[in-house]
């Protein structure tokens, strides 16, 4: 059995920031599970906003464009436990553990974000991210590869408790739009999210809302953090990372594909993004 390496398995348990930060919108690969300890924000993800406070829980689908906003006080610094694994890892366990892996898919298979939920720190899912994150740098190579396993089957079992008839025990839904994004921002993230596939210029976005340029970059800017070219990007590179992972289009293929004609222009942008080449990052995809 292969050794699980840090980009397959991380778990970085109460990861504290004392200043404020806007992440850039990113996507990865593998599956995301975040849960704040203390601190407040902001969570936007695929053109909505979730408010973010003490007890808020998180889970991103791979390849799912996000981005947190956060706040932090003296009394509040922003603390959250992060859990990132790559689903291949329980692949070879799907037929025993069927009802686990089928809740794994329906998860995946949502076309929306998955709604974050607040969830008491005493819950058996939180108490499991803490103990394991306390145990794993004390384990041989041997007692990881099996025990990571264990832990992430385990943790499935308590987020479909959690799911189960949507009910969540113990916790409660957190309501979409208490933090809501303008919605020209929002516009502009379903625009994009729509014609991604084609080659447009700002112009195009602003005359569909019927807003000058100068206006609606202000307005993205102000809510995100970030500009309406750099989400474009973003919203291209992540479809491409599906694409070099999911087919086996040549890499020029794929940058037309997002809306990149250029194969030089699509590859920078990508290594810009990701820190590797899309011919490199399919190959490394594939050995896992």
């Amino acid at each position: 059995m292969p050794i699980i390496t840090e980009d397959q398995f991380n778990l970085a348990c109460r990861r504290t920031s004392t200043t404020a930060f806007r992440e850039v919108f990113h996507a990865h690969s593998q599956m995301e599970i975040t849960y704040i300890h203390d601190g407040y924000g902001q969570l936007i993800t695929e053109g909505q906003a979730f408010p973010l406070e003490p007890g808020t829980l998180m889970i991103f689908r791979p390849f799912q464009l996000h981005q947190i906003q956060i706040q932090v006080t003296k009394e509040h610094p922003f603390i959250r436990s992060v859990l990132m694994y790559e689903q291949h890892l329980l692949n070879s366990h799907s037929r025993q553990f069927a009802v686990s892996n089928r809740f794994t898919l329906d998860l995946l298979g949502h076309t929306s974000p998955l709604q974050p939920i607040r969830l008491s720190a005493s819950s058996p899912l939180v108490q499991m991210i803490e103990q394991f994150a306390d145990i794993l740098p004390t384990l041989l190579p041997h007692e990881a590869e099996e025990d990571t396993r264990l832990f992430l089957l385990g943790l499935l079992a308590q987020l479909r408790y959690l799911w189960k008839d949507r009910r969540f025990p113990n916790s409660t839904a957190l309501p979409a739009g208490s933090s809501a994004l303008h919605p020209h921002a929002e516009a502009v993230m379903h625009w994009i999210e729509e014609h991604y596939t084609e080659a447009f210029h700002l112009e195009d976005i602003a005359d569909t809302l019927h807003l000058s340029p100068y206006h609606l970059s202000h307005i993205f800017k102000k809510t995100t953090g970030t500009t309406i070219v750099a989400y474009a990007q973003a919203t291209r590179i992540r479809h491409a990372c599906v694409l070099l992972t999911s087919t086996t289009h040549a890499v020029p293929e794929i940058g037309h594909r997002v809306g990149m004609s250029s194969p030089s222009y699509f590859c920078k942008v990508f290594r810009n993004a990701t820190g590797t080449t899309p011919h490199q990052y399919r190959l490394n995809m594939q050995r896992r």
